[in-house]
């Protein structure tokens, strides 16, 4: 009987510490899970917050007379010519536009810009609505202004 009793003794502190032991992995497995989550929707915002402005991209003005290429120069943004309407003066393939954006509600971007060839600076708004751009430009402490109207080509960069 003392060798029966033995054995049983040993086996229920043994399936006890199993029970334990499994509650406690599963309370771990449990705060992973949660953590993971978290840590997801954490990402996801981080990712949302990170995304790049919606004017980035290839452009055609609405005029028919350029198409642009906005792309990040450093710190600032890029407008690249990319083609010019033959016989279109004013205008050359490779001019730049080297602007400094914020962002300035939904969709919208307002800051500085530099035309690299005709040595301006502009204050600019910019305003995307799905595959839609407006850009404004304004020299003399907003006297004057210009709008333009662009559609994007292909997808965002």
């Amino acid at each position: 009987m003392s060798v029966s009793t033995a054995s049983s003794t040993p086996a229920r502190p043994a399936a006890h510490l199993r029970e334990g032991a499994i509650s406690r992995a599963a309370r771990a497995i449990s705060r992973a899970v949660i953590f993971a989550v978290a840590l997801a929707a954490l990402g996801a915002t981080t990712t949302a917050l990170a995304a790049e402005p919606a004017f980035l991209g290839n452009w055609a003005r609405n005029d028919g007379k350029t198409r642009i290429r906005v792309e990040p120069c450093g710190a600032a943004y890029c407008g690249v010519n990319t083609w010019v309407k033959s016989g279109h003066s004013g205008e050359k393939v490779g001019d730049t536009l080297v602007a400094s954006l914020k962002p300035a509600g939904s969709e919208r971007w307002s800051g500085t810009a530099f035309d690299r060839r005709r040595n301006r600076h502009y204050t600019m708004l910019v305003h995307v609505a799905g595959r839609r751009m407006t850009t404004e430009g304004c020299i003399l402490g907003g006297m004057m202004c210009q709008s333009m109207g662009w559609s994007r080509l292909g997808r965002a960069i």
